[in-house]
């Protein structure tokens, strides 16, 4: 955990704890993404492809819902667990099975570290106050969805 430790690391600006927190979430997710495809394929469909969610939606609304089922399931298992750590691990156990029952095993370990992520930005930043928490996982998450939001838009035109 030494290579994350700067997750638990408040003390510092916020634009580059978001920033190095962004870069370790993309890069962990198109690690767990790779993986997933490649251990867990998906039977092709002939069907046609669902439309994009909405910008709006992608960038301020799921973030904002996803950051609240964070704060609720990190405040029980940080009740039940050690340290910060092991809280994190466990809420992020707890939405790979949420993911995985909506999306397949596929979408559930793709979830997996973007929440991780999240889940120790949430804990980390809530040591300060929770409004801090709140805001901080909420902006990674903004982040992190901005991009994909933008290719979806343009490929929808």
């Amino acid at each position: 955990m030494k290579y994350l430790a700067f997750m638990t690391r408040t003390d510092g600006p916020r634009p580059l704890y978001l920033l190095w927190a962004y870069l370790a979430t993309v890069a962990g997710t198109i690690v767990f993404a790779t993986l997933a495809v490649l251990l867990f394929p998906t039977p092709q469909t002939a069907g046609e492809a669902a439309a994009p969610p909405p910008f709006f939606g992608l960038v301020i609304v799921w973030p904002l819902i996803s950051t609240l089922m964070v704060w609720g399931v990190v405040a029980g298992t940080r009740r039940i667990t050690p340290t910060y750590w092991h809280a994190a691990g466990l809420a992020t156990a707890a939405f790979i099975v949420f993911f995985s029952l909506i999306a397949g095993i596929q979408g559930g370990m793709i979830f997996a570290w973007p929440y991780f992520m999240f889940c120790l930005t949430f804990l980390a930043w809530q040591l300060k106050s929770n409004l801090d928490g709140f805001v901080m996982t909420f902006l990674l998450q903004a982040a992190v969805n901005f991009l994909p939001a933008v290719l979806m838009m343009s490929q929808a035109d």
